[in-house]
């Protein structure tokens, strides 16, 4: 029999600067509807989700404010600044939270595909084994290249897995993690949460959990959208 999840939450980090977009990726619009705000709905349909902290780029917090109203997003109790990394942004995010939650999902704000289900998985592995991450099997055929861009090996991709969000942890030990002294710069929380030890099981995930990079992006991730819903 499945555990119950109780006293969870979300952090939605969108602090970034949307350079490779080439301007502003998390208002655009899929379907009419700004890319966060589909995100933010995707946690608002979970019921073991209790609270949402949005993480936005200075001075937009009213901005965001609007169309979180706008989409009804009744479970938003904060939205604050980023910082200059993305475990910066994370950390101010956390500090929101109130103390009463347990685990927290990391996500990025421009994965508006994420569905519910996903979601609910993902906290449930987690209260059971303390932490997880949506991911999924490399299915792509990889080579490393040279500085001129040529092949030059093939590397085996038994075992290597693609990285998505969510990313579960327990709240305060992935707050308390945060402010140590991070080695290199990790490029999200399982890469922090491994370099102290942690063992993260991953959660298989095989539909579309795209995240917005480029402006083609908006076009592929409207028609999935569609797709789910005929």
């Amino acid at each position: 029999m499945k555990s119950p999840v109780t006293h969870a939450a979300a952090v939605i980090v969108g602090g970034g600067s949307g350079n490779r977009y080439g301007g502003d990726k998390l208002t655009a619009l899929i379907a009419g509807k700004p890319v966060i705000a589909w995100t933010m709905q995707a946690f608002q349909a979970v019921p073991s989700i209790e609270s949402i902290v949005l993480v936005v780029p200075q001075g937009r917090e009213e901005e965001f404010h609007s169309i979180s109203r706008s989409a009804g997003i009744s479970k938003l109790i904060a939205i604050v600044t980023g910082g200059s990394t993305r475990h910066e942004s994370v950390s101010k995010g956390l500090l929101a939270l109130p103390t009463a939650i347990e685990l927290v999902a990391i996500h990025d704000a421009a994965r508006p595909l994420v569905s519910p289900e996903l979601i609910g998985r993902c906290l449930q592995v987690a209260s059971q084994s303390g932490a997880s991450a949506a991911a999924s099997p490399v299915s792509d055929t990889l080579h490393q290249v040279d500085q001129e861009g040529c092949a030059v090996r093939t590397i085996d991709r038994s075992g290597l897995w693609a990285m998505q969000t969510p990313q579960v942890f327990p709240a305060t030990g992935l707050k308390n993690l945060l402010e140590t002294q991070l080695p290199g710069t990790p490029t999200d929380e399982v890469s922090v949460a491994l370099s102290a030890g942690w063992r993260i099981p991953f959660v298989e995930n095989h539909e579309p959990n795209l995240k917005i990079t480029w402006p083609s992006d908006i076009k592929v991730a409207e028609a999935l959208l569609q797709a789910r819903s005929a």
